[in-house]
């Protein structure tokens, strides 16, 4: 899984790489696509990897000590643009490729208290620039169905 990890972190820096997950993503690509992209510029993954690495859901989105540097030095995953006016709520462009290349504007927060009640945590979604409203919803970004 480090291969696609790496992969991810070059994209962050490389528009180019970004551009080509980002299309990828958009339509919902299969592993294979994915994995003739990865070894276009020089990484071997599986996919089982990418299997593994799509169910990762204990990203909270909480950034770690050493990614907290990087962000401070000016790097950027935003991707506001005219899009994003258009939303009702979390959209690809928010969480990126894998929901894992979050634009600077998304958000999201963990409601702990989901916990005590079953096997599914809930959040709440929002976005900086007023893309769409707050709003509650599952780890995706699909909002809680309203009862």
């Amino acid at each position: 899984m480090e291969q696609i990890k790496a992969l991810i972190e070059k994209a962050k820096t490389d528009k180019d790489i970004m551009a080509k997950l980002d299309a990828l993503g958009s339509k919902d690509a299969g592993t294979d696509e994915i994995i003739t992209l990865a070894k276009e510029y020089g990484f071997t993954v599986t996919a089982d990897e990418i299997e593994k690495f799509k169910g990762n859901e204990k990203n909270t989105g909480e950034l770690k000590e050493e990614e907290l540097e990087v962000v401070a030095g000016g790097g950027s995953a935003n991707r506001y643009d005219s899009t994003c006016k258009n939303m009702t709520r979390t959209k690809y462009n928010c969480v990126g490729f894998m929901m894992k290349c979050w634009c600077d504007h998304y958000n999201r927060k963990h409601d702990p208290d989901t916990e005590k009640s079953g096997p599914k945590c809930y959040y709440w979604h929002w976005c900086a620039m007023k893309a769409y409203p707050k709003y509650y919803g599952f780890f995706n970004g699909d909002p809680y169905p309203k009862n």
